[in-house]
């Protein structure tokens, strides 16, 4: 089957996220399985305009700056155009079209023959994130972030309406698919996935998080039943969190129950990977709660080194607020042995809710509400734990993440659904 994915960024090229890493797995993963797959995506940085990475033809075109207003997204648009145009040229006539969001599915749906069928994956509301975004930065009236938004909603209700099959990485998101753009025929949840080889507890040790002394339980993995210590260990917490610096990812709420954490606790630390635009505002927020000296703000992580950032940590914390559609990086958590404290947003609670029952994991991993208190009150129950109880936590984690979120089970759930349509 040949495949033609049209997705907004695409892992290892500069600044991808959640969703350029979801294609890279997924697509490589069907290339592997002997499909002949193009991905077209938006060209950032200093990448070749075609080249092909693990088996997966990748085309690229330039948009300019990441997308700001729809006059300066309109001004680009022939250029963009013709670029695309060109590509498809070049590429294999598809069987099927694979949308992946935002500005490239609709250049994609307009040039390639409504006699292919479409397939949607449905990652997070386009309008809505803008509005997120724009709201934060106070870059635009209120009046035009609102023409700004209809104008992404009007553009993505579009494409999925010419979509045989619309998918999604969990419930959450079908709900809110359903929410801003009324009804979709049958939406199907398939759930991302990880590389459980590649995040495993013996990772490694990253600093500035430990040194091998500090962690050297964790130097091999163990699945033996470990002995369960009384809880109320002295031993140091580490805290981790990796995300973009950006408004709906929670940054501030975390420093506010880290420093509630940090009056009663003096040998918690909190690390911080990740940059974006709100990494001096959180500085400072850090310092003017007075712990500065016990968050450690790691700017961007390299790829490789985040395995180890992963299995150093005790504990990751995800603090999002709003629209979490999946998260990749509560997988990758847990893949590595480490618990995860995550706010009850979006597809984390369905992620996590498969260990509620595990009696390795003594206390719950979902915060009550999306509020300081109730996060510092789950991060306090993860740091009285003893280290073995931890360890068995850890355990668990791993297991619950290798036996149901495989990426090769995710790329098996998506061919049986394309070869439905093609």
């Amino acid at each position: 089957m040949r495949v033609l994915v049209a997705a907004h960024d695409f892992y290892p090229d500069p600044g991808s996220g959640g969703t350029g890493r979801y294609v890279y797995e997924t697509t490589k993963r069907l290339a592997d399985r002997g499909h002949d797959v193009s991905v077209l995506t938006r060209r950032r940085g200093d990448v070749p305009a075609r080249e092909t990475i693990s088996g997966v033809r990748v085309a690229r075109y330039d948009l300019g700056v990441a997308e700001r207003s729809a006059p300066q997204i309109a001004a680009r648009l022939p250029g963009a155009v013709r670029t695309v145009r060109d590509h498809l040229d070049a590429l294999p006539d598809p069987d099927l079209v694979s949308l992946q969001g935002t500005v490239t599915d609709p250049l994609v749906d307009l040039l390639v023959s409504d006699a292919v069928p479409r397939c949607a994956t449905f990652h997070s509301p386009w309008p809505t994130e803008y509005r997120i975004r724009a709201g934060h930065e106070g870059r635009v009236s209120d009046t035009r972030r609102e023409l700004n938004a209809a104008l992404r909603a009007r553009v993505e209700r579009a494409t999925l309406a010419d979509c045989e099959q619309v998918l999604a990485l969990s419930e959450f998101m079908v709900g809110k698919l359903r929410e801003v753009h009324g009804p979709v025929a049958d939406p199907v949840v398939v759930p991302g996935g990880v590389d459980a080889e590649r995040y495993r507890p013996d990772a490694g040790v990253y600093h500035p998080m430990a040194s091998p002394a500090d962690h050297a339980e964790t130097a091999a993995e163990d699945t033996t039943s470990a002995a369960v210590e009384p809880d109320g260990g002295d031993a140091a917490t580490d805290f981790l969190t990796v995300r973009r610096l950006s408004p709906r990812m929670g940054h501030g709420m975390l420093l506010r129950a880290f420093a509630r954490l940090a009056r009663e606790r003096p040998d918690v630390h909190l690390h911080v990977a990740g940059d974006g635009p709100l990494r001096e505002e959180l500085e400072r927020t850090a310092a003017d709660l007075g712990v500065a000296d016990r968050v450690t703000f790691l700017g961007y992580v390299p790829d490789e080194d985040l395995p180890r950032a992963y299995a150093t940590a005790d504990c990751f914390v995800l603090p999002t607020r709003r629209l979490e559609g999946f998260g990749l990086a509560t997988l990758e958590a847990l893949a590595s042995g480490t618990p995860v404290v995550a706010t009850p947003v979006g597809g984390t609670t369905e992620i996590l809710s498969g260990l509620r029952e595990d009696p390795r994991v003594p206390t719950e991993m979902v915060v009550e509400s999306v509020a300081a208190d109730s996060l510092a009150d789950r991060m306090r129950a993860w740091a009285d734990l003893a280290p073995a109880r931890r360890d068995a936590a850890g355990r668990a984690c791993r297991e619950h993440a290798r036996q149901n979120y495989a990426w090769d089970r995710t790329a098996d759930a998506i061919a049986a659904q394309y070869r439905n349509l093609a």
